[in-house]
């Protein structure tokens, strides 16, 4: 191709709304492309070689792609109702339908009837796996007295008793992490009306 007509298709291109253009014969190639303030940058390339593949080097810069709105329709939703068990009885083959009456949630645990852990840990019970537990349900708990050991940080720190009173329940099992202010151990508090 003639070096006027390449500039005569760089003008056109540069006043046109185009992009991008390229032109191809079988002995020329032309790209051209507008990038930024609309500045035509042009990359000529040689002719391809016969029985070649053209490989094309040059950076394409994708092109945004706007959603297409999706209209929705709302179906309505029938629900379907739970079976409910018959209690039946015939003569030839007695037999009924029972429902187990569902567990009653445990009653919340008042904070206050606790001993709570004093740091981020690992709780134990006892100082070993072969030594007793500090305290065993039904036990006497007094002010100040140890329950329990958590290992935060590679060092054993004790845990205490706020309160006076006596084991109820172990809320955590041994070698579980705990969080510092968990209730580990409820107590059934001696004076309930000081707390």
């Amino acid at each position: 191709m003639e070096l006027d007509k390449i500039y005569q298709l760089m003008d056109k291109f540069e006043q046109s709304s185009l992009t991008s253009f390229e032109y191809r014969d079988q002995d020329f190639e032309i790209q051209m492309g507008k990038k930024g303030h609309g500045k035509t940058t042009v990359t000529p390339q040689p002719a391809p070689l016969p029985n070649q593949p053209v490989i094309d080097l040059t950076p394409v810069t994708p092109t945004p792609v706007t959603p297409t709105p999706v209209s929705t329709v709302s179906t309505p939703v029938v629900a379907e109702a739970e079976p409910t068990p018959v209690a039946t009885s015939t003569a030839s083959n007695p037999t009924s339908v029972v429902t187990p009456d569902p567990e009653p949630e445990p009653a919340p645990i008042d904070p206050k009837e606790c001993v709570t852990a004093p740091v981020v840990g690992i709780y134990y019970p006892a100082h070993s796996s072969e030594e007793a537990p500090y305290v065993k349900l039904g036990d006497h708990v007094s002010v100040g007295q140890q329950v329990g050991l958590i290992q935060a940080m590679q060092m054993m720190r004790p845990v205490v008793a706020k309160q006076a009173g006596t084991v109820k329940a172990f809320l955590v099992k041994n070698g579980e992490e705990v969080n510092f202010g968990q209730p580990l151990i409820q107590l059934v508090p001696d004076t309930p009306d000081d707390i």
